[in-house]
């Protein structure tokens, strides 16, 4: 009886979170810039032949896009399979990893269900809100699924009886963590590096835990090659390696975590950050009161049996706490998910070992197969989210029904909505107008690739996300294809769309110099431009002042822009020679944190540079409007001591903007001065 009341609840939710997978897929809204497109065209350039590691690379991990891949094909392919694939699994996984890792960490069926029941109310009851959205929905980064294996590796490790299958199951876990999502695989075995550290230094038998702990890490690394080498083969796996350990966590800081990304500038700020935006504030105090718990614990239990459990428990607090370590790159709400997950898996366990216990000692019986104050708990938790939830209410009532009427029996099918039908058909006229003589397709260089490209059988000739030509030589080597390829179609993020498309153009100027250099402007969607070549190239840039910065100042102000070159708005390039110092830069995790800015007072432009540590110039866009007197300050922010940087020598140069590329500067004009 306990297991099917238990087991009813939590197909109640589970149903209520896939009927909002569901239609989510089904009724397209997606946005072009970022979750969906990123998976699908991992999807299409596999489907299509593409060796994965060298001529595409996919930015969590390959381990992503083939896990999905499967779902892809059965689901029919197109965006439909896709998003298909990318949101129920992303809905469906959500209560899984619940259920197994409380059927394990329990014991029985009757606790995993009630537990999974109590765990899936209060994320209901939360409307998921800062704490759980990200892992139940595919949102952007599918972080569920990415950390489903680490937030399980504890859990499995009890399914073992011996040293050697615990290396084994650990190992093969880690393994299959890193393959899938580099982040939360690095979160885990690090987890298990610390935990294992914990062990070996109270253990009598340290030589054995030694062994043990080196076997897993071993095998792990050994797991994640062989898994890329299946997919990738050895060039493929050493590209994979390459990109997803190297490239993309060097960029992780000053590229991804800057301006206007919200990030750590100092301890005061941090701080200040931490107590206001609480979502993130009490998973931090949460994970810490948890892991030192646990690992005082552990360091206090004996061998054996129990010491095992413990070492598991351990693992999931500081799994959770570690994988918080993103917040030093971004700090967003999504990063404390995995820890959030964590504890509420930890506290429900606590919840039951606890009045298990008591009822035991008072001899009560259970009620519906669980501690009688457990029972309670989820039994009002259960009704509280369904009298107080209305996405639960709307998806039992309405979504779920009318998916099996509308779509079952009915003739609905996916379909595109929000801006999607007119921007498609606005896109499709311009390619069409840019057709061969015999009617060939053009080449379209996007800077984010979707929907268009796919619906005319294209691939984009290089990074399918400019934001992804990532590291030094990446975006040398994009800029270099663009040059060579000359393809007669760009198309670019409209810049009031979205604010990190002036982001972008600040990052990745010498794309957009070219841009401006050999296209012109032929079209606009409701998210893009789309820029065509011209037949002679455009104005040039025009430099009109040099200086050498002398040593100690803290900012310059620009020179007074030449007669010949005022107008009403003013395009500049500003470039400038530097050199950064970092003694600490040799520290894992933090030791690139330090984010090295020009500030920009004066003009219409205000958004910082982030200067890239691993190089000594950057090439930027300034905008000003008639009359303004720009000024730059150098400043470093983060938490290490020591980190600055010295700007030694400044150019500048005016840029024309000629009357076919003016929607673009007065686009980008009116997106700035939104602020």
């Amino acid at each position: 009886m306990g297991v099917t009341v238990w087991a009813v609840a939590s197909a109640l939710f589970t149903i209520a979170l896939f009927a909002v997978a569901f239609y989510t897929a089904m009724d397209f809204r997606g946005v072009p810039i970022d979750g969906p497109f990123q998976l699908y065209n991992a999807m299409r350039r596999i489907q299509a032949g593409f060796r994965p590691g060298i001529d595409f690379q996919f930015f969590h991990g390959l381990g992503s896009a083939y896990l999905y891949y499967p779902f892809y094909r059965l689901f029919g392919g197109g965006l439909e399979g896709s998003e298909l694939a990318r949101e129920l699994g992303a809905a469906l996984a959500y209560p899984i990893v619940y259920l197994a890792a409380f059927r394990i960490l329990t014991g029985n069926w009757r606790t995993a269900w009630c537990l999974t029941a109590l765990a899936l109310a209060v994320s209901f009851i939360s409307g998921f809100s800062a704490s759980f959205f990200a892992l139940a929905f595919a949102v952007n980064g599918m972080l569920g699924i990415r950390s489903a294996l680490p937030t399980l590796l504890p859990a499995s490790l009890l399914l073992a009886r011996t040293r050697t299958q615990r290396a084994l199951v650990a190992g093969v876990t880690i393994g299959l963590a890193l393959f899938i999502s580099t982040e939360q695989g690095l979160a885990a075995i690090l987890s298990y590096g610390i935990v294992s550290a914990v062990a070996i230094a109270r253990r009598r038998d340290w030589r054995a835990q030694l062994g043990e702990s080196a076997a897993t890490i071993g095998l792990s690394v050994l797991i994640l090659i062989i898994c890329l080498v299946a997919v990738a083969g050895f060039g493929g796996m050493r590209g994979a390696l390459r990109y997803n350990f190297s490239t993309v966590p060097a960029d992780q800081y000053w590229f991804f975590g800057a301006p206007p990304n919200v990030f750590l500038s100092s301890w005061r700020t941090a701080f200040s950050m931490v107590v206001r935006v609480w979502h993130i504030g009490l998973a931090l105090l949460l994970g810490v009161a948890l892991t030192i718990f646990y690992l005082t614990r552990l360091w206090r239990s004996p061998s054996g049996a129990a010491d095992q459990r413990r070492f598991s428990f351990a693992l999931l607090a500081v799994y959770g706490l570690v994988s918080c370590a993103s917040l030093l790159g971004v700090f967003v709400q999504v990063y404390v998910q995995p820890c959030w997950r964590a504890i509420l898996i930890l506290l429900s366990i606590e919840l039951y070992e606890r009045t298990r216990s008591a009822d035991e000692r008072q001899s009560r019986r259970p009620w519906l197969g669980v501690p009688r104050p457990v029972a309670i708990v989820t039994a009002a938790a259960t009704i509280w989210s369904i009298a107080m939830s209305p996405l639960l209410q709307v998806s039992l009532a309405s979504s779920f029904p009318s998916i099996i009427t509308e779509y079952l029996f009915g003739n609905a099918h996916f379909r595109a909505e929000a801006e999607w039908p007119n921007d498609l058909k606005e896109g499709q006229r311009i390619i069409d107008g840019h057709r061969g003589p015999r009617g060939e397709t053009p080449m379209l260089w996007s800077t984010y690739a979707g929907w268009l490209e796919a619906q005319n059988g294209i691939f984009n000739p290089s990074t399918d996300y400019i934001i992804h030509a990532l590291g030094t030589e990446g975006r040398a080597r994009y800029v270099s294809q663009f040059r060579t390829l000359r393809p007669p179609l760009a198309q670019t993020v409209l810049p009031t769309y979205a604010q990190y498309e002036p982001w972008l153009e600040n990052n990745d100027w010498p794309f957009y110099d070219e841009l401006l250099r050999s296209y012109v402007v032929a079209g606009k969607t409701s998210w893009s431009l789309f820029w065509s070549r011209r037949a002679a190239p455009g104005p040039e840039p025009h430099a009109f002042a040099e200086m050498n910065v002398p040593a100690g100042m803290a900012g310059v102000a620009l020179p007074p822009i030449p007669p010949e070159y005022v107008a009403p708005v003013m395009l500049l390039e500003v470039d400038i020679d530097y050199d950064t110092k970092n003694p600490l830069h040799w520290i894992p995790v933090v030791g690139q944190s330090p984010r090295y800015l020009v500030g920009i007072q004066g003009a219409v432009s205000w958004l910082p540079i982030s200067l890239n540590p691993f190089v000594h110039h950057i090439r930027f866009p300034l905008v000003m409007r008639q009359g303004q007197q720009p000024r730059l300050f150098f400043e470093t922010m983060g938490l290490l001591p020591g980190a600055n940087y010295v700007p030694t020598r400044l150019r500048v140069s005016a840029r024309a903007v000629d009357s076919t590329n003016t929607l673009w500067l007065n686009n980008l004009v009116e997106r700035l001065e939104k602020r």
